[in-house]
């Protein structure tokens, strides 16, 4: 039997598989197949999350019975960390990129002018590498690397003399920072991390701060740091979706078109297209990440965690184009965008407010939350709101959260529709609670 690869060679299959353990939890290799996952497949990357999350700190088997139920264990108030962020982490690279990386920073150190050509780091690789490698597979990987070095500045090409060159690094980035100031950096990341995303550049800092610290035998402080903060319910899934968020800004930021890989789940297959990216929208109470897209002068939300991959096309396009989009998308409620021959759809709702309340935080939420409203007041305790929906099924929860200070008024086709679909949801859900009257 070959030994267990740790290396990732398919980053979507963990993230896909992170998901489901952290998320729902609980499923045995026997519950694989409902997920159309192989038990093989079970075993491999249930496997790498125990390398890469440590199984005695966040990882665990729950039993029932002769069955073993993985599960994610986090306790927020002895920890600040995102367990996930190991995952996120371990996307970088295969065996032979690792390899090919370190080997490169070697041959170029070891040259006295810390400068050599494609052709003698590839020369010098070849001599101490196992012959398994094809040539061609082993010059075509090489080249990547190099490339990817270049991007992040590692070394640079030098076109007069064909050869690639070792970039100065700073040793010390903190050097001129006292330790009093590192300690309040240190302090502050910890929570940005915490309540701030994107985050993933942060979790980088927090590492390489507390590797800083530790040589200045700081150890103590590091451990009392990590329970400064109490974050209760800190959705951190969306750390697995991080790579294409980033993919997605960068295209953003530079105008560039992107081609998109999407799970259509009603369909239940993948497809690919070409797109524009007009927004990023995250939903914090869940932790959910939403790509809105212009394809063909439509704008499409595309849940992240259906996106299997994005790629930046060379193509760029004018920004001007996706204006009008963005102020259609300022208009919803949340994500979802009116179909053309519906467009916007009216409805009426009437608030009650507490009257035994000297802060009136249902208008100051109605007010927060929901744009573009046109609020009427009717009396010292109810206002009346009109507003143009977009779509009626994610406008549901935001409304029952607001339980019997909430009532759908109005003759419009949506305000029946909406209403209708209100009494029937709480009735199913009295109904589940044992309610019979």
């Amino acid at each position: 039997m070959p030994p267990f690869n740790p290396f990732v060679n398919d980053f979507n299959k963990l993230r896909n598989f992170s998901r489901i353990v952290y998320l729902y939890g609980c499923y045995s290799r026997e519950d694989a197949e409902n997920f159309n996952i192989a038990k093989r497949t079970f075993d491999d990357e249930l496997r790498r999350m125990r390398i890469f999350l440590g199984e005695e700190k966040y990882l665990i088997d729950e039993k029932d019975g002769k069955r073993k139920l993985p599960c994610i264990v986090e306790d927020f108030f002895k920890d600040v960390e995102n367990p996930l962020v190991n995952i996120y982490f371990s996307k970088t690279s295969t065996a032979l990129q690792t390899t090919l990386f370190f080997m490169t920073l070697q041959v170029l150190n070891a040259e006295h002018d810390k400068k050599a050509s494609a052709g003698q780091i590839l020369d010098k690789i070849s001599q101490v590498l196992d012959r398994d490698v094809a040539d061609a597979d082993l010059e075509s990987s090489l080249k990547r690397i190099l490339k990817q070095m270049q991007q992040l500045g590692i070394i640079k090409y030098l076109k007069d003399e064909k050869v690639y060159l070792l970039c100065s690094q700073a040793k010390e980035v903190f050097k001129d920072f006292s330790i009093d100031e590192i300690k309040n950096i240190y302090i502050s990341v910890l929570f940005f991390i915490n309540s701030h995303v994107p985050s993933v550049p942060g979790w980088y800092l927090k590492e390489s701060l507390e590797k800083y610290l530790l040589e200045l035998g700081e150890k103590e402080f590091i451990e009392n740091a990590s329970s400064m903060f109490w974050f209760t319910y800190v959705p951190h899934h969306y750390i697995l979706e991080e790579e294409l968020v980033w993919k997605f800004l960068e295209a953003a930021s530079n105008n560039k078109k992107l081609k998109v890989w999407y799970w259509l789940r009603k369909k239940n297959k993948k497809t690919e297209f070409v797109c524009l990216p007009v927004r990023i929208v995250y939903d914090v109470k869940l932790g959910r990440w939403y790509f809105l897209v212009a394809k063909e002068e439509e704008v499409l939300a595309l849940p992240a965690w259906r996106v299997e991959k994005i790629e930046i096309l060379q193509e760029s396009f004018n920004p001007k184009q996706i204006l009008p989009l963005a102020n259609l998308i300022e208009k919803c409620f949340f994500v979802s965008v009116p179909k053309r021959k519906k467009g916007f759809e009216k409805i009426t709702i009437r608030f009650k407010n507490p009257s035994n309340s000297s802060y009136n935080f249902v208008l100051a939420r109605v007010k927060r939350e929901l744009k573009n409203a046109r609020i009427n007041k009717v009396d010292e305790e109810t206002f009346e709101v009109e507003y143009d929906l977009s779509n009626i099924k994610e406008f549901k929860g935001w409304l029952r959260s607001f339980g019997e200070r909430a009532l759908v008024l109005g003759t419009t086709e949506a305000s029946r529709k909406l209403r209708e679909e209100m009494i029937n949801e709480w009735k199913e859900i009295l109904k589940n609670y044992g309610d019979i009257s």
